[in-house]
C-alpha cells in the first residue's frame, strides 16, 4: 500500500513538471507560428524537435529514478516503468489539455486564433509559388476551417489526450525496457 502512495505521489509530481513544460512549449509554438512567417515557423519546428527530446530524457529520468526506490532483491518490472511512462504522460496531456484550451479560447479567442492560423497558411502557400489549381483547393480548405464550430474543453481535452497517451505507450515501451531490473534472487556475496 505504501508503494502504491509513492507511485502515485511520483507520477503526480513528474507528471506535473512534464505537463507544465509542454504547456510552455505548446504555448510558445502557437505564439511563433499564429504571427508567423516561415522563418519563424522553422524556429517553431527546431523548438518542438528540442522539447521532444527533453520529454524523452526527463521522463527516462523520472522512470530511473523512481526505479532506484527498489531493491536488487526486488528488481524493477517492465510493467511498472510501463505503467509510470503511460499514466505520466496521461497526467502531462491533461495539462497541455486544460491549458491549452484557456490559451486559445480566452487568452486568445477561437476566432483570432483561427484566422491567424488562416494567415499562417496563406503566407507559406504565397511564398511557395504554387499552381493556381493548388492554391483554389487550399482556399477552399482555408473556409472550411474557417466554417468549423468552436470546439469544446472536452473535445480539446480528448484530442490532446490521445495523442499524448499514444507518445507515452510508444516511448514507454523503450524506456521500460531499458530501466526494468530482474530481481537477484541469491545472495551473491561470499562468506
Amino acid at each position: 500500500l505504501d508503494m502504491d502512495k509513492m507511485f502515485w505521489t511520483d507520477v503526480a509530481k513528474k507528471g506535473a513538471i512534464l505537463g507544465v513544460l509542454m504547456l510552455a512549449s505548446h504555448i510558445l509554438e502557437q505564439v511563433l507560428m499564429l504571427n508567423g512567417n516561415t522563418s519563424r515557423m522553422f524556429v517553431a519546428g527546431i523548438e518542438m524537435l528540442v522539447v521532444a527530446v527533453l520529454y524523452i530524457y526527463l521522463m527516462y529520468r523520472f522512470v530511473k529514478g523512481y526505479s532506484n526506490t527498489f531493491s536488487a532483491e526486488e528488481g524493477f518490472s517492465y510493467g511498472r516503468g510501463f505503467t509510470y511512462v503511460v499514466y505520466a504522460s496521461l497526467l502531462a496531456g491533461v495539462i497541455v489539455g486544460f491549458g491549452s484550451y484557456v490559451y486559445v479560447h480566452w487568452i486568445v479567442g477561437y476566432g483570432d486564433y483561427i484566422d491567424g492560423m488562416v494567415n499562417m497558411y496563406a503566407s507559406i502557400i504565397d511564398s511557395a509559388a504554387m499552381p493556381a489549381s493548388l492554391s483554389a483547393m487550399y482556399e477552399g480548405m482555408f473556409e472550411q476551417l474557417e466554417s468549423q464550430p468552436e470546439p469544446s474543453v472536452f473535445s480539446t481535452l480528448f484530442s490532446t489526450l490521445w495523442g499524448y497517451i499514444m507518445w507515452g505507450v510508444i516511448i514507454g515501451l523503450i524506456i521500460a525496457g531499458i530501466v526494468k531490473r530482474t530481481p537477484k534472487l541469491f545472495d551473491e556475496t561470499d562468506e
